[in-house]
């Protein structure tokens, strides 16, 4: 009995051994199941969440504001005296952001910026807005049919101080200042799309050798002493549209385009060819879209044929004719344009480029404007010589640098933008009336497909040339207040920077 017992014992014994063997396997099991969809569900919790960080890195943010910043008539124009309006000013901001990155770019209907106006605007927005300073640019139109006003004693002037004061720079810095403050107000999620146009046939390079070797510019139509033109033209129009997404019609384009808006004439206020641009992308558009144009590297290019008589490029019919072309050029590219995919990164640099020197005989002979001619048979050079000794002489007291060693030249500090928008697309943003050619290299040797580069900016620096256009002398370098290879310094300095962001695209 006491056998059977303990048999019975024993072979409970091994029965519950192995009952607990299989449950505790079970229970590893479980444990190691549960354990590994924890892991799992982390795992793939953390992949949607990164999914999400990295969609929510994608959504770019852009608004477009816009502000009227027409003078009253009878204020001082290009031209004299204003005689009325026929197409209001205004003032266009586009305002980007992504993530922690944000900036502005400005685009006002004036001749210039001078580099006061723009520290002061770019400070007063950036202390509304939170947009940094240094990533805030300002250029012109360089519409010639637009005020002329001093800004140099407004310079150290507060906001409030400026805007109380009931004058046209009140109206003009408000207006600017509210343009970059609306942008931003009116900034939302979107998508985009750059592409390239060609606009052929509307702008002439206006620098020509002529029989006697010179080099001249704007020597008149049907002229029979024309060899040929001494620079290129550039036909590419650099455009961006945005729209919310999902949404078909487009809201806003930012188009660059290289020719002087010189075009209307008269003593109106107008925007010359932007005004009909607009006018002309809405036909093709729809009537919400908000166009804003920067003036590509123009320096020596003008709408003018010289092998064509007057009547074919006369004032105002021209100008119409330029917006068609332009908005019908950027039409047909769109089914070619690219849809970026935003990576949004704003980097601005202040370079040094050299002044021309001047002897103090030439600043007397300068300030003496009865004392003998120069040029007898070109009175409009003796003008601006004498204009540029006395610029160059108010640079050195007011922006310039003064050079450290003797026998070296004074330089002006400069500022350089670039906005990259994608992996492919960036805007440059570059001050003085570049030679067309500077702008063309710049483009062809940036590492970005499409280069925006926009002139004019921050700073009233007057004629960039190139190292030929000072050999072969003439209207641009006479004009210039910088030194010969300053136009090439400052290209290689945009081109280093787009290199710079393109690389930190790809690491």
């Amino acid at each position: 009995m006491n056998i059977k017992r303990n048999q019975v014992f024993c072979i409970n014994r091994k029965i519950n051994g192995r009952i607990f063997k299989a449950a505790e396997r079970f229970s590893l099991r479980i444990i190691c199941k549960a354990l590994l969809s924890g892991i799992f569900i982390t795992v793939l919790l953390a992949f949607f969440h990164g999914c999400q960080g990295k969609y929510e890195a994608e959504v770019i943010r852009a608004g477009v504001g816009v502000m009227d910043i027409t003078p009253e008539e009878g204020f001082p124009h290009y031209r004299g005296i204003s005689t009325g309006v026929k197409y209001p000013l205004s003032a266009r901001a586009i305002f980007f952001e992504q993530a922690d990155e944000k900036g502005a770019i400005l685009v006002c209907d004036v001749l210039g910026i001078p580099g006061d106006l723009s520290r002061s605007v770019r400070k007063f927005a950036s202390e509304q807005t939170g947009i940094p300073f240094s990533n805030i640019s300002i250029s012109a139109t360089h519409t010639h049919t637009g005020p002329r006003f001093d800004f140099s004693k407004y310079k150290n002037a507060g906001y409030c101080e400026i805007i109380e004061d009931d004058s046209y720079i009140s109206h003009l810095v408000s207006g600017m200042v509210e343009a970059i403050k609306k942008a931003k107000e009116n900034a939302k999620p979107i998508e985009m799309i750059a592409g390239i146009g060609q606009a052929e046939g509307i702008s002439f390079n206006r620098r020509f050798l002529m029989t006697d070797g010179h080099v001249r510019f704007n020597p008149g139509r049907l002229n029979p002493d024309i060899v040929r033109p001494v620079g290129p033209v550039d036909p590419e129009i650099h455009f961006l549209l945005f729209r919310s997404p999902g949404e078909l019609n487009f809201e806003a384009c930012l188009s660059v385009y290289a020719l002087h808006t010189d075009t209307q004439g008269g003593t109106e206020y107008s925007p010359d060819y932007p005004h009909y641009l607009e006018g002309n992308l809405r036909n093709l558009f729809g009537n919400q879209i908000v166009s804003v144009f920067g003036m590509g590297t123009s320096g020596d290019i003008n709408h003018i044929d010289v092998s064509r008589p007057a009547e074919a490029t006369r004032s105002g019919h021209i100008t119409k004719i330029i917006g068609e072309t332009l908005a019908e050029s950027i039409y047909a590219a769109v089914p070619a344009a690219r849809h970026l995919k935003p990576d949004l990164k704003i980097l601005s640099k202040t370079i040094y480029l050299p002044l021309q020197d001047f002897t103090e005989a030439e600043y007397q002979w300068a300030l003496e404007s009865g004392s003998d001619p120069i040029y007898a048979d070109r009175e409009w050079i003796e003008g601006r010589r004498r204009s540029k000794i006395l610029s160059l002489a108010q640079l050195r007291k007011e922006e310039a640098v003064q050079p450290s060693v003797s026998g070296d030249p004074w330089r002006l500090p400069v500022e350089i933008h670039v906005f990259r928008l994608d992996s492919n697309t960036a805007i440059v943003t570059i001050p003085g009336e570049v030679l067309v050619e500077l702008g063309m290299e710049l483009k062809e040797r940036s590492p970005f497909l499409n280069t925006f580069v926009i002139e004019l900016a921050n700073a009233g620096i007057s004629y960039v040339p190139t190292l030929r256009a000072f050999r072969e002398g003439d209207y641009e370098a006479i004009n210039t207040r910088l030194a010969p290879g300053s136009g090439e310094d400052m290209i290689e300095a945009a081109l280093n920077m787009l290199k710079e962001l393109h690389y930190d695209f790809s690491r």
